[in-house]
């Protein structure tokens, strides 16, 4: 069966159906969610409550992670001493809301706060310049946020000037830690915090968490108003969403509580971003993807971050317009930037014909750029990417790769070649000598061929299950749908192959993308909704396809139109049957 759009072959999961009836009998729930979840490996009727209801009381315990202890007596002191701090964040929309969060909490304390920020070509982490910096201010506590795990140089240079140094971070640790006074990475081997997959800013919301629950318990609070913390969680949200960690266990309760304070928060910066972005009040994960993130990204990918963290933290509502808008503009310049780019990769990749993993290199690709572009091409190949840009004898480079292969291992595997490289598993940086790619391409390849062999990983369409017209229209579905969002990273939203359907309308609306809209063959059952939109992003050419001798790969989502919000589908891919 061709597949008409992707070029790919589907992939249906194999289930153990008679545990799957029985979940269904035990939960409840439709067959359709319960088939989702159970794929999602949820497979009782408790984890699915936990899973469709979460609540922030079921968040970790900050006290389990190593180091908290130390870290909240030495912020402790800071704000009983009155300490200038110094937060040293990154350049990415995680590093960014991290920072904003600390400095909002801490100037919240009455604390005298700085932050460093650097600049993309200044390359990712803790950095002698911004030690020196924050040292020339009278810095005596610095924390991370999203970096310092392999800090140890910088650390030591931190401490001969007097900087007491608190690490908070998520990314992988590489040999032995830093010389801090603590160290907070849920990824240290010693470390016994449950949940592991935390983002940068779930690290130091986690940190806000521990110091809020000390300051409590000393009684500091007694004649003022004790934080809410949720008020936060707007930036957790944005900074969880955005660096692609899955959404599931503790980052999914943060994303689901944080997107209800983004529909409806107060932050200047906030508003006006959703304003630019044509976002009225609901926010959705799909939205911080595609629309919010992006836009605060392009800062430190086109200028510099600092202008998002300003955005992030302005009271102003005139100022955060202004920065809103020039954010924009940026996102603009840097949409024009990836479709070069994405176009002589896309030449590239055509010349080399099919690899297991590709590793491409330009010479006038823009550093910040290439990392949106290897999503892009994994999204189309489902293969590991890496972009490099070349600078003289250096290369550096971005890469992501599809679910069920670990980047950071694959470049483990490849640190010959490296002179250095960090990140997580799913995406993941590193600069190297120009005259090592060759050598890097070979290995890079070899191991991801191997890895994708022994982890089941092959160019494919992965769909969740065949459905019926009648099942989507049914208004339970419609309801408990709502439920089993947000969907991100870790926990993609369900894709379904569409059976049994009539189109009963088909038109070309925008530019040239396709308008369904699908009735069941029979009419709409009693209590049913009648009708169902599907949009085909791009594919306006299919419109005269004989829709009777198909089925469809598509994806539910919910729209808002004219303060309406209903579910329609987004067309993946279609295959005669």
């Amino acid at each position: 069966m061709d597949s008409v759009i992707l070029g790919l072959p589907w992939h249906f999961a194999s289930l153990d159906y008679t545990a799957l009836d029985r979940f269904v009998r035990e939960s409840g729930l439709p067959d359709i969610i319960a088939r989702f979840l159970y794929r999602r490996g949820i497979y009782t009727p408790e984890a699915a409550d936990y899973h469709l209801n979460p609540v922030l009381k079921s968040l970790s315990d900050p006290w389990k992670m190593k180091d908290m202890d130390r870290a909240a007596d030495r912020m402790v002191r800071a704000v009983l001493q009155r300490d200038r701090v110094a937060v040293f964040g990154d350049y990415d929309v995680d590093g960014v809301t991290s920072s904003a969060l600390l400095y909002k909490f801490l100037k919240g304390l009455g604390l005298d706060v700085e932050v460093y920020i650097p600049h993309r070509e200044d390359g990712y982490g803790l950095s002698a310049k911004g030690i020196n910096a924050c040292a020339s201010k009278g810095c005596r506590l610095l924390i991370t946020v999203d970096c310092g795990i392999t800090s140890n140089e910088e650390v030591l240079l931190a401490r001969g000037l007097g900087i007491d140094i608190i690490i908070t971070d998520h990314h992988e640790p590489s040999g032995s830690l830093p010389q801090a006074i603590a160290v907070l990475d849920p990824k240290r081997p010693d470390c016994h915090f449950p949940f592991k997959e935390l983002a940068g800013v779930g690290v130091a919301f986690n940190l806000i968490r521990a110091l809020r629950h000390r300051l409590y318990k000393m009684g500091y609070w007694d004649r003022r108003q004790v934080p809410n913390l949720k008020s936060y969680l707007d930036l957790v949200a944005l900074g969880t969403v955005a660096d692609v960690v899955p959404l599931l266990k503790d980052n999914r309760i943060l994303v689901r509580a944080g997107l209800e304070v983004l529909s409806g928060s107060t932050r200047p910066g906030i508003r006006a971003l959703k304003a630019v972005c044509g976002l009225d009040s609901d926010v959705t994960s799909r939205d911080i993807a595609f629309r919010i993130g992006p836009r605060i990204n392009a800062a430190g990918r086109m200028a510099h971050a600092y202008k998002a963290f300003r955005l992030l933290i302005t009271e102003s509502e005139a100022d955060a317009m202004a920065l809103a808008d020039e954010l924009d503009q940026l996102n603009q310049e840097r949409q024009a930037e990836e479709k070069l780019i994405l176009r002589e990769a896309l030449a590239e990749i055509e010349s080399l014909g099919e690899r297991p993993a590709y590793v491409l290199a330009g010479h006038d690709w823009k550093r910040g750029i290439i990392g949106i572009v290897a999503s892009r091409l994994v999204e189309q190949f489902c293969r590991p990417v890496v972009l490099l840009a070349l600078d003289g004898d250096v290369a550096y480079g971005s890469g992501r790769c599809p679910e069920g292969i670990n980047l950071y291992e694959c470049l483990c595997a490849c640190a010959d070649y490296l002179t250095s490289f960090g990140g997580h598993k799913a995406a993941a940086g590193m600069h190297l000598p120009v005259n090592s790619i060759q050598g890097f391409r070979k290995a890079f390849q070899e191991v991801a061929s191997l890895t994708m062999e022994q982890n089941g990983v092959f160019p494919r369409l992965e769909i969740d299950g065949a459905v019926r017209i009648e099942e989507l229209l049914d208004p339970e579905f419609c309801r408990l749908y709502a439920q089993l969002e947000p969907f991100g990273t870790g926990y993609p939203a369900p894709l379904l192959a569409l059976q049994d359907f009539r189109v009963s309308s088909s038109r070309v609306v925008g530019s040239g993308h396709l308008k369904l809209t699908l009735r069941p063959q029979n009419g709409p059952q009693n209590g049913y909704l009648k009708s169902m939109e599907l949009l085909g992003w791009g594919q306006g050419d299919k419109q005269g396809l004989p829709w009777d001798r198909l089925e469809l790969a598509c994806m539910p989502y919910f729209s808002l139109w004219q303060g309406r919000r209903r579910l329609e589908l987004r067309l993946r891919d279609i295959r005669y049957r």
